[in-house]
């Protein structure tokens, strides 16, 4: 399902800090409330190594998975703006938002459960 950008800014209270529950290489991940159900939201930086057929990509195999075991993907967004900004010392004219939108696990994350355990 298609997320507007706009519509996930305003259900993460425009990505403030005291809802980002992660953060990774690839992106920080916050908690929000989607029609009624609370969801983690996984917001990519901005990355010349992520272009758009891997996100495609990502998503597509996402989509697929049902299983027990794994989240399950909610919707993406993936929307182009036109907007003069600087990034990493560049102007650029344009810029993407890519977005994952999970069903919430309470508990955090797996990986702080198995370096914990080790």
């Amino acid at each position: 399902m298609d997320i507007n950008f706009q519509l996930i800014q305003t259900i993460t209270n425009n990505f403030a800090e005291d809802q980002k529950v992660g953060s990774g290489g690839f992106g920080d991940v916050y908690r929000a409330i989607y029609k009624g159900e609370e969801i983690a939201v996984k917001k990519f930086h901005p990355l010349h190594g992520l272009d758009d057929k891997q996100f495609a990509i990502e998503f597509c195999n996402l989509s697929k998975v049902r299983h027990q075991n794994v989240v399950r993907l909610i919707g993406y967004c993936y929307e182009s703006r036109h907007k003069y900004m600087e990034l990493k010392g560049e102007l650029v004219l344009q810029t993407v938002e890519r977005v994952l939108c999970f069903e919430y696990m309470q508990g955090g994350s797996l990986d702080k459960h198995i370096k914990g355990n080790l």
